[in-house]
């Protein structure tokens, strides 16, 4: 009618966060596989990025879960390049860096503490395995990154013979430590033997992102092996080569980052 005011439509409702994980819960719970899929296509295309890097392990003879460490990380696909920073008084380096290609496809060091007490701190350059050789780590700095985590995460699911007496079920939101943010939690159970080390793994999904927030890596006998947890991811970077060299001086420490809650 002429003269009369169109009544006015009603606000249009907004999912709140809890409806809209318990949406991409729903749909991760029927191919939990699937999804896993998703987030390996998804990390592939990040071609470089920063994060902070939270790693506990079970090192040394005889092994001992360490502490966790808190790494600042910088990656880069294309030269494969990584470079951690260890800003804790407490960490034997202040930093170390790999770049394909380069020095002889060496890692570069640069110790906060000598290798032994009349030993003065230096910078040298060794074999990618020699960390894990000697007991310092698990796995070389060249397995480091969101791709090949999810690559090794997808690889016994890509073998039949394995696949099929494997489970994968999808347990929830829950909150992560220490980066205190709501992630998918995802277990995978393995029969013992068949070729892989561990036989349970928990994943942890950025409920927000959807990108790789963490993993947890247990020997038979529910025994804690490994513990990789990964925040503050940040793709809108432009690295060069100058962010994958060591320092020209030994870094000052700085506070660690405070997680937000």
């Amino acid at each position: 009618m002429a003269g009369c005011a169109a009544s006015p439509k009603a606000p249009k409702r907004i999912e709140t966060p809890a409806e809209a994980h318990a949406r991409t819960g729903e749909r991760i719970a029927a191919d939990p596989v699937a999804f896993l899929r998703e987030v390996d296509e998804r990390v592939s295309r990040l071609r470089q990025y920063r994060l902070t890097f939270y790693r506990q392990e079970r090192t040394g003879l005889p092994p001992r879960l360490g502490p966790m460490e808190e790494i600042r990380a910088a990656f880069r696909q294309e030269p494969f390049s990584v470079k951690f920073n260890w800003d804790s008084p407490d960490m034997p380096y202040y930093e170390s860096v790999y770049v394909q290609g380069r020095d002889d496809n060496l890692l570069a060091v640069r110790e906060r503490k000598g290798i032994l007490p009349f030993v003065p701190p230096q910078v040298r350059n060794m074999d990618v395995m020699l960390p894990v050789k000697i007991g310092k780590s698990k796995n070389p700095i060249t397995d480091f990154g969101l791709r090949r985590m999810m690559e090794r995460t997808l690889l016994p699911f890509n073998i039949p013979e394995i696949a099929r007496v494997m489970t994968i079920r999808y347990e929830g939101v829950v909150g992560l430590e220490p980066i205190y943010r709501p992630v998918f939690y995802l277990r995978v159970d393995r029969p013992a033997g068949k070729g892989m080390n561990y036989a349970r793994q928990d994943l942890y999904i950025d409920a927000e992102t959807l990108l790789p927030a963490g993993t947890d890596l247990y020997l038979p006998g529910d025994i804690l092996d490994v513990r990789y947890r990964y925040a503050h991811v940040d793709p809108n970077v432009q690295l060069t080569d100058a962010d994958f060299r060591l320092s020209p001086a030994p870094p000052a420490s700085r506070p660690a980052r405070a997680s937000a809650k």
